[in-house]
């Protein structure tokens, strides 16, 4: 294969626990001819000083520091500064196997894709890094769109910007736009529309490893930038089904609604009656765009929805049982 330069951009902020097992994973890859773009975020732990340390031992890696001002500008930073012909994102506290860029640039090069794509495994935070497993062969989990819904499809099987190998020139004048939540997804939705994407290969193996801890995303607690996340996810919603009416079983509306239930339920009683006014305009949402939200043909998620829909009260007092359960259970 001619060797061709694929730009890896990690936006970094306070990630010093992590970085180490990142970046010895992306330095370690099968496919050697990279560009490494470290951009810190204003971090204020050794974070800074482990990337500089990690470029005086390897030269592909360039750090860069910014003031903070959040992943969405340092990924927009390193996709100005990246000259590959292809863009890779990874957040700086997960870690990939060995061959995932080797993998990807060959399927995206074999079938002229736009994007090269994989699927996540979730770790927890006291996981231990290793370098992947052998993967060949691959028989059977290459799955190839065959027209610009397909590939959507597929390049949407991780909503956010990682898993995914992107050609540089689908990327185009797509940036990530200043939200704290969804803003992935609007990138993602702004490349499927546009012209450029026409095709999009996944491959049915979970190459990049997620860590879950305390601190990220998946564990925050109710906050209002969930609310903003209903109003970004359906304006992606309108933007993929004009596209194509198969997006809507993708079920965006009904997701993003179900996080607010689902981060409100978890909260305390006195926590819940602090944020009423907030689960109120999430109600009201769930109503107003009650068609999008039902319009899927997966027969749990039309269920889930009616339940949000016409008894939202009800559905949350399951919620609120089903987590004290669960609490009760793990002894919390």
């Amino acid at each position: 294969m001619e060797n061709k330069i694929v730009s890896v951009i990690i936006p970094v902020y306070n990630v010093e626990k992590y970085i180490d097992a990142s970046l010895t994973s992306i330095c370690g890859q099968t496919y050697p001819e990279l560009e490494i773009l470290l951009i810190d975020d204003g971090s204020t732990d050794a974070s800074l000083e482990k990337c500089r340390e990690w470029a005086e031992r390897d030269e592909r890696i360039q750090v860069y520091y910014q003031e903070n001002a959040g992943a969405s500008v340092a990924r927009n930073k390193g996709i100005e500064l990246a000259t590959g012909k292809y863009l890779l994102f990874m957040d700086a506290d997960d870690w990939i196997e060995k061959n995932m860029i080797e993998v990807l640039l060959t399927e995206a090069e074999k079938y002229q894709a736009d994007a090269a794509c994989c699927i996540l495994q979730e770790e927890p935070e006291n996981a231990s890094f290793t370098e992947g497993t052998d993967t060949s062969p691959l028989e059977g989990k290459i799955k190839v769109g065959v027209n610009k819904a397909d590939s959507g499809l597929l390049l949407l099987s991780v909503w956010g910007p990682v898993c995914k190998l992107y050609r540089r020139e689908v990327i185009g004048n797509c940036r990530f736009e200043d939200y704290k939540v969804a803003e992935d997804l609007l990138f993602n939705s702004n490349v499927i529309c546009g012209d450029a994407f026409q095709k999009a290969v996944l491959v049915e193996y979970p190459f990049y490893h997620y860590i879950i801890y305390q601190g990220s995303a998946m564990k925050q607690k109710f906050q209002e930038k969930y609310l903003i996340a209903m109003e970004v996810e359906k304006q992606c919603y309108d933007m993929l089904t004009a596209v194509s009416p198969r997006y809507a079983d993708i079920n965006l509306i009904g997701c993003s609604v179900s996080r607010v239930f689902e981060k409100y339920a978890q909260l305390s009683k006195e926590e819940r009656r602090m944020h009423k006014a907030e689960f109120k305009y999430c109600k009201k949402f769930a109503w107003e765009h009650r068609k999008q939200l039902l319009n899927s043909s997966d027969r749990h998620r039309k269920i889930s929805g009616a339940l949000k829909v016409y008894i939202p009260d009800i559905y949350l007092w399951l919620l609120i049982r089903r987590y004290r359960k669960k609490e009760n259970q793990s002894g919390v």
